[in-house]
């Protein structure tokens, strides 16, 4: 069973979901290396994201960002000047990977991005709210948007987050006006997903019974 093909299928989804694998120099992590492709020059974290939902499998590492944000963030570079709690802080990374999970999935993953839409949104928040039974809490705002509030923050915090992107991800990147992407980690995707499949079901169901009306 393939839950991300299912998500995608389910909704309508045109953008794949995106995994997101953090690879050690010392932690041995099975993978297709032929697959994953180190870009052939420095791109932006947000355009990565972008073209690993388009179906591309990208190995990054330093000096593949033309935007110094992100490589703060996902703990490539250290900032010289302030602290950031948000910033990953881990010894020895030296990739990321990002690929379209639904089409592969390693086993192995740190957490999901979602490309969605509101109603989208309102799903993920109410599948949150029956699973664990409190409040979705969402931080917003921050240094920057795609690399921080649902890459970095997600993995670290352990806990699902919304970002409406960074104005950098607008112009440059080319999402859509509408679309907002959420960020879930590994323990908490399949019970979010699976959640999410039997609201969209008993919506389906509600909408056939208000035509009727």
């Amino acid at each position: 069973m393939n839950l991300f093909m299912d998500l995608k299928q389910v909704y309508n989804m045109s953008p794949n979901p995106v995994g997101v694998t953090l690879i050690f120099e010392n932690k041995n992590i099975d993978y297709d290396k032929e697959l994953f492709k180190k870009p052939e020059k420095m791109d932006r974290y947000c355009n990565f994201v972008k073209r690993a939902s388009n179906g591309e499998y990208l190995k990054i590492r330093n000096n593949d960002f033309s935007c110094v944000t992100g490589e703060i963030m996902l703990g490539f570079k250290k900032p010289k000047h302030i602290v950031l709690d948000m910033r990953l802080d881990y010894r020895g990374l030296k990739y990321v990977l990002l690929y379209p999970i639904n089409e592969y999935n390693i086993g192995k993953y740190d957490c999901v991005i979602l490309i969605v839409n509101p109603m989208i949104c309102m799903d993920i928040i109410e599948a949150y709210k029956k699973i664990y039974k409190k409040p979705l809490n969402i931080v917003c705002g921050t240094i920057s948007g795609i690399c921080s509030e649902i890459t970095a923050y997600v993995i670290k915090r352990d806990d699902i987050n919304f970002s409406f992107l960074c104005s950098g991800s607008r112009i440059y990147t080319g999402f859509d006006d509408s679309e907002l992407l959420c960020g879930i980690p590994f323990s908490m995707t399949n019970e979010i997903i699976s959640e999410m499949l039997k609201i969209r079901g008993n919506r389906k169901l509600d909408y056939e019974l208000a035509r009727n009306c």
